[in-house]
This record gives structure tokens, sequence and C-alpha cells, in this order.
């Protein structure tokens, strides 16, 4: 300890080797939002660690451990927080009971005693003991006498949360009313103005609930009532018409206590989880309350007829299996280079390049897979080769799925094919990968996976799109180049795109474009001007903006007009990366953001099916 009375261990580097791993953060929600489901709480949950910042101002103020300060024999009991945010006032309380069974032990609370003459932050704020298994994951090496194996549960309404940390930090942290009483009564106003929402709206449904009993709609009269997450199940007739015969036994429910019921509901928040149905809410509040006989056998009936439906229909119990959907990922068809070898010699290099893929792959899933190209064909769970190698005909095939070792639901199928047509040896490859349709794929970013095998025989034997495909920029200097660039754009035969820069400006060097050429160069023609006469020829014949074609990138995908974009579009281009497996974001601009976009846009119309 330091003349001023401050801990020496208190600082920087020792609060910054805490380390609370994201199992903490995933089984205390998972723990937690799982009874309140049950329950039927409208609900939302907030989870937070506090910043090394935070951690070690609050050591700073709070002085514990420190001889002489209040919190002489406490220890900071926050690190971790979360934060329950209900939509009604009157679930507070039975929330915070319904959290005291969860855990070891009840928590320590700390509320707002409510006055009369002022009205201040509504505080329910609860102290719990972190399970021990989840504790033992924090690493916490310098400070663990300072900071309790604790974590807090903070319970607020809706209402209440959109303000609640501002006027936190603003009174606790920066004591910004200070001196100020005006601005402080007319905060407390706005803070009473709340918590009038919080009643008037409990108190505007519960108008609506009667509103609803007097005019026999039993159904809603129950949902506005309990207001709970119900299921979309209707009220059964059977307890429909007893409520139309007998509205005096329909008004003990509208009065039933709704608290009773989620009280009720809590009890049985261990065990299998209660229909929430508003036909079953009413035969749970019938146990409870009035116990009516004409509901218990209408209840008894409904079981009754639930029972021989599901005897009826027992087949339905198992349900038929799904196809799985396939998406494509990646897909060429183009011919194997034969300037440099036969075409025989040019097959079995092909060949072998593929199959040492599969063996590498697959060797230790199939042990009698041959060394050496070969048909084969075999599977096993999750996997799965056939190879068919036929060295007379020039014919070689490969078709192999194999599990994806992340995505516990998904399949990768790879199909390539190499076979002799005419003089020319035409290579095909398709990438895709199959998992069942309803689980979630997002759209925005498209999945894009070639096979290695592909990269491998384009870097050593060579593959040509009409002309051969480099991960390289080709430059037009002269005539020849020019009249071959207008030959390649207007092939019919061509499948991949051309992609012709104009550039005068430094933008190009930002714009890294041999980087771009590697991305896509093997699934893409990527051009240059290097001379002004034919840069101005290109403009002129494929009519673009004569002031502005400089700099500009012209996009020719096959069978479709010409795409051009000017330096404008290329500076004012934003583009917003996500990196799911690093959980990452960011949004790039300018000439960067543009070749993200041009990349992604290749890719996306690489794997789009055509005739």
């Amino acid at each position: 300890m330091d003349n001023n009375g401050v801990n020496e261990v208190f600082n920087k580097y020792n609060v910054d080797q805490i380390v609370v791993p994201e199992v903490v953060k995933e089984d205390l929600l998972s723990i937690i939002e799982e009874k309140l489901t049950k329950v039927g709480f409208y609900y939302r949950v907030a989870y937070r660690v506090k910043t090394s910042d935070s951690i070690l101002n609050k050591l700073l103020l709070k002085r514990y451990q420190i001889e002489g300060s209040p919190n002489e024999h406490k220890k900071m009991q926050d690190l971790v927080g979360i934060r329950v945010i209900l939509y009604y006032e009157d679930d507070v309380e039975i929330c915070k009971d319904l959290l005291d069974t969860i855990f070891s032990t009840p928590g320590v609370w700390e509320t707002t005693e409510a006055s009369e003459y002022e009205f201040k932050a509504s505080k329910v704020n609860g102290i719990f003991k972190l399970p021990t298994y989840l504790s033992k994951n924090i690493s916490n090496p310098m400070l663990s006498d300072y900071i309790d194996d604790t974590f807090e549960i903070q319970v607020r309404t809706n209402s209440f949360e959109g303000w609640h940390e501002i006027e936190h930090d603003t009174r606790y942290k920066g004591s910004a009313f200070g001196g100020n009483e005006a601005l402080a009564r007319k905060m407390n106003s706005i803070l009473a103005t709340y918590e009038l929402c919080d009643d008037s709206m409990v108190g505007l449904i519960e108008d609506l609930g009667h509103h609803h009993y007097k005019n026999k709609n039993w159904n809603d009269m129950l949902r506005c009532h309990y207001r709970l997450k119900f299921e979309n199940e209707p009220l059964h007739p059977y307890v429909e018409e007893i409520f139309n015969s007998d509205t005096e036994l329909a008004k003990k429910f509208y009065k039933f206590k709704r608290a009773n019921l989620i009280n009720q509901l809590c009890l049985n928040v261990y065990g299998k989880q209660a229909e929430l149905t508003v036909t079953n809410i009413v035969r749970i509040v019938n146990q409870i309350g009035p116990n009516d006989d004409r509901l218990n056998d209408a209840f008894v009936k409904i079981e009754l007829e639930k029972k021989e439906g599901n005897s009826f229909n027992r087949r339905r119990r198992f349900e038929p299996f799904k196809t799985l959907g396939q998406y494509k990922v990646f897909h060429a068809k183009t011919d194997i280079d034969l300037n440099n070898l036969s075409i025989e010699d040019a097959f079995r290099k092909a060949s072998n390049l593929i199959y040492s893929w599969v063996n590498s792959r697959f060797n230790e899933v199939f042990t009698d897979i041959p060394e050496e190209v070969a048909s084969y064909s075999n599977t096993s769970p999750g996997y799965s080769v056939m190879v068919s190698y036929n060295p007379e005909k020039l014919e070689f095939v490969e078709k192999t799925t194999h599990l994806d070792s992340n995505v516990a639901t998904r399949l990768w199928i790879s199909d390539a094919s190499i076979k002799k047509i005419d003089n020319r040896l035409e290579f095909e490859v398709t990438n895709r990968y199959a998992e069942p349709e309803d689980r979630f794929r997002d759209t925005d970013n498209i999945l894009f996976s070639r096979p290695n095998f592909y990269g491998e025989i384009a870097d050593n034997i060579g593959i040509c799109d009409v002309e051969k495909l480099k991960e390289a920029v080709k430059y037009v200097d002269n005539n020849e180049d020019y009249d071959n660039l207008v030959k390649l754009i207007k092939n019919d035969e061509r499948r991949f795109p051309v992609v012709i820069f104009n550039a005068e400006g430094d933008w190009i060097d930002e714009f890294d474009i041999n980087y771009f050429a590697y991305l896509v160069g093997y699934y893409s023609h990527i051009k240059m001007f290097s001379n002004k006469d034919q840069a101005r020829r290109f403009a002129n014949d494929f009519g673009l903006n004569m002031t502005e074609y400089v700099n500009s990138i012209t996009v020719c995908y096959p069978r479709k007009d010409p795409i051009t974009s000017y330096n404008s579009d290329i500076m004012d281009s934003s583009y917003e990366v996500i990196k799911f497996d690093k959980k990452k974001y960011w949004n790039e601009t300018g000439c960067r953001a543009f070749r993200r976009q041009l990349v992604a846009d290749i890719r996306e119309n690489n794997i789009i099916d055509r005739d």
C-alpha cells in the first residue's frame, strides 16, 4: 500500500490478467433463460463483463480489503453482470423470487425503498454465487483476494431499461446533478413518468381483459389477464361452452390473482414444462381455485380425445427424414492447357493431382485406398469415395463426400471429371455442401470454396477458358492485344467474367490489382490497359463515358452486357466485412471496399446455375 492508502496491486496490469471465458456467458444465460421461458415471461436478457477500466476504477473507489475502508471486509461482486428486462411491472417481484430458486443459494438483494415524497431509479439488484465449475473457468491470478466468485443480476422493466444506464452514469459515476436542484428535480419527475407508464400499461391491458369478459370473448380475456407468452392455440370449445353457460364462473378466472398462477408454474420449473395454452392455464387455475366439476369433466374428455387421437395417428410419432438442401459453392468448366504437354501426359498428371488430394484426405478413413491413381469405391459413416480411372479413354471421375469438421450438420460434396472431347481435355469441378434446409443460412455472405486440386492443376499444368487463366494481370498494350481482348469478350464459349481496368490515378495502388488477380484469377480474366490509345479505343467501342473512362473498371460476365464503374463509384464504395469465425465486423470504405464487393460479385456469379 502506498502513502495515499491505495493498494499497489490495484493497477492496470493486474486487472488485464482477468479473463472471463465465453462459457460463463453461454451457461449463465442458458440456465436463466430456460426458467424464464418455462414460466412464460415476456423478457429480454443482457450480459456483460466489466471492462478493465471499470474494474480498476471500482477497486480504487471502493478500496476493498483496505483497513479503515467501509469495504474493509468486502470484495467486488459484480465482475459478471446479467440484466433481466421484463415487460410488465408486476413481473419484477415474481421474477426475483424465481431467480432465488435457480442457484445453490438465494440472491442477496438490494432494492429501492419506495417513498411517497421521492421518485428515483427503481433498483432490484441481486448478488448470486457463481456455479463452482464456472468460477473455476475464470482466470484471475493477481486479484482473487479482492474480487468475489459471484455475479450480479439486475431486474428492470422495459420502460426503465432505456434510460437507467445513462442515469446511473450521470448520478453515480459523474455526480452530474451535484448542486443543481432544479434539474435533479426534473430528472425525478421523468422517473415518475416512467413508473406511471409501467402501471398504466398493466392497467390498460387489464381493462382490455374486462372488455373481453363483458363480450364473452374468453380466449382474449384470459390472454389479457394472465399476460404470459401463450402458444397460438385457442381456448378449447368445451371450456368455452361452460363459460358461456356460467359467466360467474368465467369471472372467477378473470379475478384470479395472476401472481398465484405464475408461482404455481414456478414450482414446476425444474420438471416438465407446462403447456402454455389458455386451455391448460384454465386447468391449472381450476386446480388451485374454483375446482369446478364441470371443468374437471371437460378436461378428462379433452385428455381422452387427445390420447385417442394420438393412438389413431400413432405413426405420426415417427418424423420422416427430410432431403438435405444442397448449395453450390464453386463451379468451373474449363479445358486443361496442352501447350506444354501431350494430351496423354496432361491427363495423367491432372488425374494424379486430383487423386493425390483424395488419397491424402481419406487414407485414414479408408485404409485400403491405393497409393497410386486407380478406380476405387468405398463408404463409411459420414464419408464416401468414388474414383473411376480409365487411361485408355482418357476419362477420370471423382466424387467424394465428407463431414464438415466444424459444422456438425454439414456434408461436403466434391465432383470432378476429366474427359477427352475431340482434341481437348475438358475439366469440370463442382463443390457443394448439403445440410438441413431449415438451417439458418446467411444469404448476404455467400459461402465460396474451391477444392485445392483445382488450383494445383491450374498452377502445375494450366487451365483455359478460351484462353489460359492466370493469377496475374494481363496487360493490353497493342492492337493485337486489343483484338484478342475483344474476341474474348464476344466469345460465346467463354464461361468466366472478363474484368478490364483503366487506371491513371493513384487509387489502383490501394486497390492492389495483383492481390485481386491472385484472389479471382483462376475463375476470371484480369486485363489492364497499359496503352492510352487502346484504352480510348475500348471506351469508344464499348460505350463508356468518354470523360471518365480513364479511371474505371468494366466487368463482362458471359452473355451479359458489360458493367462499368467509374472513379466516383469506386471511391464512394462501402462494404460490411463480417468474420463469423472470429466474430469481427467492420465497415470498409473506398477502393478496397469496391475490391471486396467485386470479388463477392464474381464469386456469387460463379455459383449461379446457368443453362
